[in-house]
């Protein structure tokens, strides 16, 4: 009987000091980020210079720009860049194992976030990835950790998932520092 009461104080307590501390929200206001990260990118249909398949995991730079509209939601360009030339083996089915060369490749994407709570995000988009070997369509869909510092800068990592419509897969995971402008 003693527990029981106990309990019931405990909870009444702790619901009224969690409902007093929602009151405590500042009101949302839209505003621009703009995120810097350093990744590795990682593919597992590389191929090497003597046609060996190889798994590959190659330095890449991004730059995330969002427009948070809402608590929760925001849209954006998130664009990644390889910074060496290597080659792939697609995996198209009429391609039968054919080498895809990419030279410094840019991959962008319009990207939509969902962030339920307080430091995940979960984002998906499409987009393309661009090169002077050729041009792909792409899908990415993505998780990222955000911890604010301030105000007005957070600090991430991310993992990201790019599908490039028939020509191969890659996946980055990166760390980086996000500027927030009121």
């Amino acid at each position: 009987m003693k527990f029981i009461q106990l309990f019931t104080i405990w909870l009444f307590f702790s619901t009224t000091i969690v409902l007093a501390q929602e009151g405590v929200h500042h009101e949302f206001k839209p505003h621009h980020t703009l995120g810097f990260m350093i990744s590795h990118t990682q593919i597992s249909q590389g191929i090497q210079e003597n046609g060996d398949k190889k798994w590959l995991s190659l330095p890449s730079w991004a730059i995330n720009y969002n427009f948070k509209f809402s608590p929760k939601w925001a849209v954006g360009l998130h664009s990644d860049i390889i910074v060496e030339d290597f080659a792939v083996e697609e995996h198209l089915k009429s391609s039968n194992g054919q080498v895809l060369e990419r030279s410094y490749p840019i991959a962008s994407a319009v990207m939509v976030s969902y962030k339920p709570g307080k430091y995940f995000s979960y984002m998906f988009g499409s987009g393309g990835e661009f090169a002077h070997t050729g041009n792909l369509f792409l899908f990415r869909i993505g998780a990222e950790y955000g911890y604010h510092i301030s105000k007005d800068w957070e600090l991430n990592a991310n993992i990201t998932n790019d599908l490039k419509v028939n020509a191969y897969n890659s996946w980055a995971v990166g760390l980086g520092v996000t500027k927030v402008f009121h």
